[in-house]
């Protein structure tokens, strides 16, 4: 055999050999790349990142990983993010997914060197994972910031209710112990003086009785506030003219308003039947205007029926101090008072929140507009009666 000729066999064994040492190159360059992936995943999805952050990143890392030209991520919440060619030539698609279960998806579009391979697929699964638990533990920890900062809220909002039924508490004790004080002033000075003039005995007999009044309808407003909150106010509901509840009130506030030099009128546009427990309403509107007789040094109180869209409405406006933007939206909170006119003017805080629950037992609404220094108008509205 000359020194040209080959050993077949040899040649054979030769390419076998080829073969084992590209397949085991390839296989150390895929665990390389894999190696390498995992380790820069560690550090890539680090915590605090939001959820379109992480979306974004797995983008990146994949189509880095894969030379894929686009990528797009759909989570099963509607979020999306990346881009879509027109007309892929191929395209990879992988699960997000966690032990808590299914998140999404990401696809990617075109590698740039032939076609995606089973490789390339498990590498990407490999990312997909580490994206699904960045996902989960970013929306965990948003979560517990979301629960903290409604916690921290509620908790602002039971101080400032705490503090409101504090200063409650001190309000109600002021305005008891006033007529109380008047009373026992009055009534101290009658029993010692026995040669007292009877003019001036009736004067103050008569002063008495006033303030008792004043006791009287603190108690009352005391004890329905405390059974409109526990669901025990009673209602007796019939069918009759909003006009006549409304002009007796009027009538029986009248006498104060003059007192003051006020105008009070009431103008009658529309009628209309309502089914109203006529007790409770008349309390509504005797809260709303003895508030405008109250808050009016000067001018006019006018109240006004009509009827539109089915319902009626009734304004009671006045061009008293007005009430400050700032504070509209609460003065129909229990315990609630204007703090401008607390020194200044007598209250509980409870009438008006009383006004709201009965106005909305019969399926009312009740706003205010007011403008401070110029005046406030009440509208309330009820549905006619069919």
């Amino acid at each position: 055999m000359s020194g040209s000729d080959q050993d077949p066999q040899s040649e054979n064994n030769a390419d076998v050999v080829q073969m084992h040492v590209e397949r085991l190159s390839q296989e150390v360059l895929e665990l390389y790349r894999q190696v390498n992936l995992f380790y820069r995943l560690g550090d890539v999805f680090g915590p605090g990142l939001a959820p379109d952050e992480i979306c974004r990143l797995l983008i990146k890392e994949s189509a880095k990983v894969v030379r894929a030209r686009s990528a797009q991520v759909v989570l099963d919440d509607g979020f999306k993010v990346g881009s879509v060619p027109s007309q892929p030539a191929s395209r990879l698609k992988v699960g997000i997914e966690t032990l808590e279960g299914r998140l999404g998806e990401i696809i990617l579009y075109d590698k740039k060197a032939g076609f995606f391979t089973a490789a390339d697929e498990k590498l990407i699964r490999a990312v997909a994972q580490q994206a699904g638990v960045a996902l989960e533990n970013s929306r965990r920890i948003h979560g517990l910031v979301r629960q903290n900062q409604a916690l921290e809220r509620l908790n602002a909002e039971l101080r400032a209710i705490d503090q409101m039924k504090s200063d409650f508490v001190s309000n109600v004790s002021h305005e008891l112990r006033t007529p109380l004080s008047s009373i026992k002033g009055f009534a101290s000075t009658i029993m010692q003086d026995s040669e007292m003039p009877l003019d001036v005995a009736q004067e103050f007999v008569g002063i008495i009785n006033e303030e008792s009044d004043k006791l009287i309808i603190i108690i009352n407003d005391l004890l329905d506030v405390s059974k409109m909150l526990s669901g025990h106010l009673k209602y007796n509901l019939g069918v009759q003219p909003l006009e006549q509840i409304v002009e007796k009130v009027v009538t029986l506030l009248g006498i104060q308003a003059e007192a003051k030099g006020l105008a009070l009128g009431f103008d009658l546009i529309d009628i209309a039947r309502v089914n109203v427990d006529a007790t409770r309403i008349s309390q509504v509107f005797t809260n709303l205007i003895a508030n405008a007789v109250k808050f009016t040094d000067t001018g006019t109180i006018r109240v006004q029926q009509w009827v539109a869209e089915n319902r009626v409405h009734i304004s009671v406006a006045d061009t008293g101090i007005g009430i400050r933007e700032d504070v509209l939206a609460h003065i129909f909170d229990k315990f609630y008072r204007v703090e401008n006119v607390v020194h200044t003017k007598e209250g509980t805080g409870l009438g008006l929140a009383l006004v709201r629950g009965i106005v909305d037992y019969h399926g009312g609404s009740v706003d205010v507009r007011s403008t401070e220094g110029e005046g406030s108008v009440f509208t309330v509205q009820f549905p006619l009666a069919q």
